[in-house]
């Protein structure tokens, strides 16, 4: 059930569900997800996937695209769904999840070089929050990350798929540029609370 193209509230769409712990990787996450045949479209990926008693079994997070691609669709499964929704009204934020305090872009044409001024492609922080790991360690707006861990950088993706293996008071090593001089920073993680990673 959802809004697709964002004009068409209340639509609902029906199918099957094809596999329960389906392995799909996602801008950089791997997931296990439910596959359904239910038609998914911008505006209903989000939306809940019930089963044929009315309980909701899922919420609809990607689908797979493609010239020749059709209805593949794909769930994140309401038991991992149910923790985070819990967490997120008794605490406001998800426990063990980790930030350094910052936000990031990707920068990957000319276009958009062009708008931010920089004349290298790469991921750069955006911002970064006062008195936050990545303030205090040193990073500033601008910096361009190079790697993280050792773990060369490519995409914000990137960036967070490190971040996800690590835990609440971590130190990871970011190495970076600012003003075309390769730099290293110790960050020392602290607990996400849904303001910038």
């Amino acid at each position: 059930i959802g809004n697709p193209l964002g004009e068409l509230g209340g639509t609902v769409t029906n199918g099957i569900v094809s596999a329960l712990s389906r392995r799909v990787t996602i801008e950089g996450y791997v997931m296990d997800l439910l596959q359904t045949n239910a038609a998914v479209n911008p505006g209903n990926s989000g939306g809940g996937l019930f089963n044929e008693e009315g309980k909701l079994i899922g919420i609809v997070n990607a689908k797979a695209t493609g010239e020749n691609v059709e209805g593949l669709g794909f769930a994140i499964p309401i038991n991992e769904v149910r923790s985070v929704i819990n967490n997120l009204i008794d605490l406001g934020y998800v426990p063990g999840r980790v930030s350094m305090g910052v936000s990031l872009i990707g920068i990957h044409d000319q276009a958009s070089a062009n708008s931010y001024r920089v004349s290298t492609y790469g991921v750069y922080i955006y911002s970064v929050i006062k008195d936050s790991p990545a303030d205090k360690a040193g990073l500033t707006e601008r910096d361009r990350i190079y790697s993280v861990n050792g773990v060369l950088i490519n995409s914000v993706a990137d960036v967070i798929a490190q971040l996800d293996q690590c835990k609440v008071g971590d130190t990871i090593t970011v190495v970076y540029y600012r003003s075309s001089t390769n730099r290293t920073a110790q960050v020392t993680l602290e607990q996400y609370k849904g303001v910038q990673r």
